[in-house]
């Protein structure tokens, strides 16, 4: 058997549910979001289903291991995962409270982290030929590491500006890497090895866009339950960097878990999407469909594309939430800030929701409010990846 850890899945999972509140699925693994919304032409992602909620949660600064009974699986390959630490900052007025969860500081870097392992976990479960993903960044270097961990293949569909650090690293891991095109390139490049190889799909690649693997995502509901075991009087707002929506799906439906356990009393968060340009905002304010097509460029790299999910538009409408746009120049300022006078240095789009918080200031209770930050992952890559695009412009 791959893996040095003998699978456990939760027995408590009874099924999949999608998020437009059709008929609930079978345990399977739904890569494509719900079939039936699909075919109608309104895709949708979908979300675990268990038969009973845990009584309590794990302590404060407990690793993800630790959530397992929240879980598809109580047991899996791991790398200790999870328990990142919160970080205080000083909240401007009239915020009360101020702080950044430190995804960076995962075993591979990122958030990456908390999807991977179930992933990985599930394929081992169908005795799949490995895993795939579309990535140039963290989700590879995640999902390589985790795969590596496991004993299982690793397959990445790569852009054409994937930095050399990142080649070398994937090489080391023992993934098999496939270039293709950038964007909806990666995507169609990804279905044929899944469909005439039978590697199993971690990231999105339906069109129109549903979302990650729902394995992977519920993985994302344990920032819920840390969040709410380091902060049990209340949390007003999450502000999450976003493109399909993975983390922030993951983070409401997380709180929403809480809520029917009776383990969270309060009304909020809202999740905040932070975006570079406009699509979950715009779908939102009624000027598109999360099937439509995005323009925009950007350098946030790890929330680029022009496409999104239903399952963002819902994280946001669904927690009385805001997508707020911020742009590079933006990032960049609050890059440079958090770096020169608090000593964190996050990727463009792990800033950007520092830059967000002035104007989400201005939308909270005049009383103050309490706010959380997802510090995705480091600046680590960043430069990597402007010095591989500027070799490819050459």
């Amino acid at each position: 058997m791959a893996g040095g850890t003998i699978l456990r899945r939760n027995p408590g999972l009874i099924g999949f549910r999608p998020l437009d509140g059709g008929p609930d699925l079978p345990v399977g693994d739904w890569t494509e979001g719900c079939p039936r919304a699909r075919a109608a032409g309104t895709p949708t992602s979908v979300r675990a289903v268990y038969a009973q909620q845990p009584r309590s949660l794990p302590p404060a600064g407990a690793r993800m291991a630790q959530a397992g009974e929240w879980l598809p699986y109580l047991a899996w390959d791991g790398l200790g995962e999870g328990g990142t630490p919160l970080i205080e900052l000083p909240p401007p007025a009239p915020l009360a409270d101020l702080r950044i969860k430190a995804e960076w500081m995962n075993p591979t870097g990122s958030h990456k982290d908390r999807m991977s392992p179930l992933v990985v976990a599930r394929a081992r479960e169908r005795r799949a030929r490995g895993v795939i993903c579309a990535s140039s960044g963290n989700a590879a270097l995640s999902l390589a590491a985790y795969a590596a961990r496991a004993g299982i293949a690793c397959c990445v569909v790569v852009g054409s500006t994937v930095p050399a650090a990142t080649r070398t690293a994937l090489e080391r891991l023992g993934a098999r890497m496939i270039p293709a095109g950038d964007g909806i390139a990666r995507w169609t490049a990804m279905r044929r090895l899944v469909d005439a190889e039978g590697w199993y799909p971690a990231t999105n690649y339906a069109l129109p866009a549903a979302g990650s693997n729902a394995w992977g995502v519920e993985g994302y509901r344990t920032l819920a339950f840390e969040l709410a075991a380091e902060m049990p009087d209340g949390i007003d707002a999450v502000v999450v960097p976003t493109a399909r929506g993975d983390t922030a799906h993951g983070l409401a439906t997380g709180f929403q878990a809480l809520r029917e356990a009776g383990l969270w009393q309060h009304e909020g968060p809202r999740v905040v999407a932070v975006e570079p340009f406009a699509r979950v905002s715009a779908v939102l304010a009624g000027t598109a469909r999360t099937t439509d097509d995005f323009a925009g460029q950007t350098q946030q790299t790890s929330i680029a594309g022009e496409t999104t999910t239903d399952q963002a538009v819902r994280a946001v409408r669904d927690t009385g939430g805001v997508a707020l746009v911020i742009d590079d120049a933006a990032a960049a300022a609050a890059q440079a800030t958090l770096a020169s006078r608090h000593g964190l240095l996050l990727e463009l789009c792990a800033a950007a929701t520092f830059a967000a918080v002035p104007r989400l200031a201005g939308m909270l209770a005049p009383s103050g409010g309490r706010v959380v930050l997802i510090g995705t992952a480091s600046a680590a890559l960043e430069a990597a990846y402007a010095a591989a695009r500027l070799e490819t412009a050459a």
